[in-house]
């Protein structure tokens, strides 16, 4: 991504305001004594405030600023954005460029000693997003205090881009999943406990050490699990309240709980094949398997805001679905008044259920 160089501020640091302090009191002591060396001492001093202001705009001059940051991270995830600092001057070189994270100004984050003419620069910056979310690139700022260091000149960077910020996923024991069994005929989610060979499939965190293929896994130099198959559906539609409670206590917190655990539980199904769907009061995303619908699950989730309270209720929305009477329908709410309540032969589930790996 690229970006053009606009407006150039500039400011006096602690060094630039300690001098501006003694160019003053020489000032004072030549209007006083009326000496003229003292006078040339003060135009000497202020010829340098000058020079600094003239060469550190220069020093910025002709200078492109390329960033490179992930279009989607998880939530406290540390990140990585190359910034790449390139000089167009046809001969005089860039020297003592700073670069900043506009959200921590006078924390330096990486440092260019000296870019000559014609040349580039690389940086690698990290980076957190503490909230779930759409969120703009972090704004970079690009400093330098050339040549004397009385004058700190700098230039902020933008981008138009975006970055998806998706929730944070925990890996979850196959007992969880038993705990957030759905509605019908369904005995239960996991089909590993089954006596048919159904296939392969890479070792999961929480998988029964009873069931890896030892052979196989030595062959291929990582861990290989035997899938047994269950008489069970492959089905699981995530049924989110996510509608805003004014008067529960907490409800951000409770709300942000209720999407992570339906990004862990879902991101954990869909890597054991299950086809996984979301459904809330305004919004419909259909059972899919893969990774592809693994991304489409969690870009949702990150994008998901609470819901208007007049809007109908999910939980009752499942029944104009169209042909659920295979899929296996997971409650969750932020409201802790409606955990554990039943619904059909299923209830909303606790968080306190699911046991994370």
């Amino acid at each position: 991504m690229r970006f053009r160089i606009g407006g150039i501020t500039w400011r006096l640091p602690q060094a630039g305001r300690v001098f501006v302090v003694m160019t003053l009191v020489v000032l004072l002591a030549a209007w006083n004594s009326g000496m003229n060396l003292l006078y040339l001492l003060v135009g000497g001093l202020f010829s340098f405030l000058v020079l600094s202001v003239f060469f550190s705009a220069r020093n910025l001059r002709g200078l492109t600023v390329v960033c490179e940051a992930p279009t989607a991270v998880h939530r406290g995830e540390s990140v990585g954005i190359i910034v790449r600092v390139e000089n167009h001057k046809p001969v005089l070189p860039a020297i003592s460029l700073h670069i900043e994270l506009a959200d921590a100004p006078d924390e330096s984050v990486g440092y260019l000693v000296k870019l000559p003419a014609r040349r580039a620069g690389v940086v690698r910056i990290s980076t957190l997003f503490p909230r779930r979310g759409v969120f703009p690139p972090p704004s970079v700022d690009l400093v330098t205090t050339f040549p004397f260091g009385l004058i700190e000149t700098r230039l902020r960077i933008h981008d138009d881009g975006e970055v998806v910020v998706y929730p944070r996923v925990r890996a979850v024991r196959p007992a969880a999943l038993d705990a957030a069994r759905g509605s019908g005929d369904v005995p239960r989610l996991a089909r590993g406990m089954g006596d048919e060979f159904f296939g392969l499939r890479e070792y999961v965190p929480g998988d029964d050490l009873r069931h890896i293929a030892w052979r196989i896994s030595a062959r291929k130099d990582e861990l290989v699990v035997k899938d047994l198959a269950h008489e069970t559906s492959r089905y699981v539609l995530f049924v989110l309240d996510a509608r805003v409670r004014h008067g529960v206590p907490g409800f951000e917190e409770h709300f942000e709980e209720a999407i992570e655990l339906v990004a862990s539980l879902g991101t954990t199904l869909l890597q054991r094949q299950f086809r996984v769907g979301l459904l809330t009061a305004s919004s419909h995303l259909p059972e899919e398997e893969g990774k592809a619908q693994a991304t489409r699950l969690l870009d949702t989730l990150a994008r998901l805001e609470p819901e208007p309270e007049t809007m109908l209720d999910p939980f009752s929305r499942v029944a104009l679905l169209e042909d659920t009477r295979r899929v296996i329908q997971i409650y969750v709410s932020p409201d802790p008044e409606q955990w554990g309540a039943r619904i059909g032969t299923a209830h909303v589930i606790r968080p306190a259920e699911v046991v994370h790996a």
